[in-house]
């Protein structure tokens, strides 16, 4: 089992340095590339693609290419285009010049290619053979294809239900404004790529560890202001959780107007990273690919997966996070800090839900004042089916709805997904009232008034 986990996790690693490591901008690439067939006669067949970056203009992507025309042999060719402007540039796809191994192409044939050819049928038509890949039958490729969509989708859900589990487990009580404290972080992370922009810093991969790090610890300082102000005051007075829920309600609502009147009600976007197709298996004519942002928000939520696992069962903070849930009383005289453990879970809470946020920024590429209540209500219910309090849980619970969602959406009417993600629901909850990974009796854990 660890050998195949190894190799799985070494697949993907080395998946990703390949998509990433030319850093080459995916549509930039895909405008080059139907420069290729204007540039050779009819009916000549192209293979073996080989994008990087390349030199010229504001930023380039060279081509190299083999050309088989008919009747001829095969030729190595390439083909670079210069363009306006940078990644984060609203001139990034402006192309202003073609080089090729005959030298630049003149600018007559640059405003033909750019006022005819660009874009048409017969540029989107242009045959381009791809390279040996394993063959799957065409529904285990088309499953596959879903799976691999269903990446981000359980990413963002196990992060967040994760925050709502850590909280739940020590109090008992549920924060309904997550879902606004990720949106939070998906704002910090536009903000962030904004910023990195703004110091004359357009490196895409600079830009991502920004807004990863910026997103975490914007969300996690809101997450502690709330417990600390809000919650944490509630807890102590009130042994039934009504307040909790009703005043975790409001400032989520506050939260979503506050951010609609800072920053209006249009959706903040930002160019896609890292999004070229990297082809794994074919299944007739379907091609499953995978991205190398699909690829790193794997492993960032994975890492964060063996992260909580490893702090919850090998730190200190995790047999004293144990002890409170069980019996806040016991733990208090036998030494735990209740103030400072809820205050450092309010925390590691935040920084899940800011990197669910910046999941969702960098690679869905947009943001809204509204996308929290959404978001947080469907990372419940996964925090629900996986076992309220259980952070094991909360990560099967991500995953599952990720790919009901995902399966759902793919197979059968996309109207009634939801639905059928609440049924679901109704169904384990009859079953199992805990949850796939919480207790049989789902009582919350004593109110445990004393030092929190």
């Amino acid at each position: 089992m660890r050998r195949a986990l190894a190799c799985s996790l070494a697949f993907l690693i080395a998946a990703l340095v390949a998509g990433c490591g030319n850093r080459v901008d995916s549509e930039q690439a895909r405008i080059c590339r139907e420069a290729i067939a204007a540039l050779n006669s009819d009916g000549t067949q192209f293979s073996d693609l080989r994008e990087s970056p390349f030199a010229l203009a504001e930023q380039g992507v060279r081509i190299d290419y083999l050309a088989r025309p008919p009747g001829e042999a095969a030729a190595r060719r390439y083909v670079a285009c210069g363009f306006a402007g940078r990644t984060f540039s609203p001139q990034r796809l402006d192309l202003v010049a073609v080089v090729t191994e005959g030298g630049a192409q003149s600018e007559a044939w640059l405003f033909t290619f750019k006022r005819f050819w660009l874009g048409s049928a017969e540029a989107a038509g242009t045959r381009i053979e791809e390279p040996a890949l394993p063959r799957l039958p065409t529904t285990i490729a088309y499953a596959a294809q879903q799976l691999i969509n269903a990446i981000a989708l359980s990413a963002v859900y196990a992060l967040l239900a994760t925050a709502y589990s850590l909280i739940y487990g020590i109090t008992g009580r549920i924060n309904l404004a997550f879902g606004e404290v990720a949106m939070l972080g998906a704002y910090a992370a536009i903000g962030a790529i904004a910023l990195v922009v703004a110091l004359g810093r357009d490196d895409p991969l600079a830009a991502i560890a920004v807004a990863l790090a910026l997103a975490a610890g914007f969300a996690a300082l809101w997450s502690a202001l709330i417990g600390r102000h809000v919650i944490a005051p509630l807890h102590a007075r009130h042994r039934l959780g009504q307040p909790i829920l009703v005043a975790t309600a409001g400032l989520a609502l506050a939260l979503q107007e506050l951010m609609r009147l800072v920053q209006g009600v249009r959706e903040r976007w930002i160019p896609p990273l890292f999004n070229a197709p990297i082809s794994l298996a074919q299944g007739g004519s379907f091609v499953v690919t995978v991205t190398p942002i699909e690829i790193a928000v794997a492993l960032v939520t994975l890492a964060a997966a063996l992260a909580m696992l490893r702090l919850f069962t090998r730190s200190r903070f995790g047999l004293s996070w144990r002890a409170f849930a069980d019996d806040p009383a016991t733990a208090v005289l036998l030494g735990v800090d209740g103030t400072r453990l809820l205050a450092a879970t309010f925390v590691l809470a935040g920084l899940c839900a800011g990197l669910a946020g910046a999941v969702v920024g960098v690679h869905y590429g947009n943001v809204d004042a509204a996308m929290g209540t959404l978001l947080g209500l469907k990372a419940l219910i996964a925090a629900l089916i996986g076992g309220i309090g259980s952070v094991a849980g909360a990560f099967l619970g991500g995953l599952v709805v990720g790919l009901i969602e995902t399966a759902w959406s793919a197979y059968f009417d996309i109207t009634l997904r939801d639905i059928v993600i609440y049924s679901f629901l109704i169904v384990l909850f009859l079953m199992r009232p805990g949850g796939l990974f919480g207790l049989a009796n789902p009582d919350p854990p004593p109110a445990g008034r004393a030092g929190v």
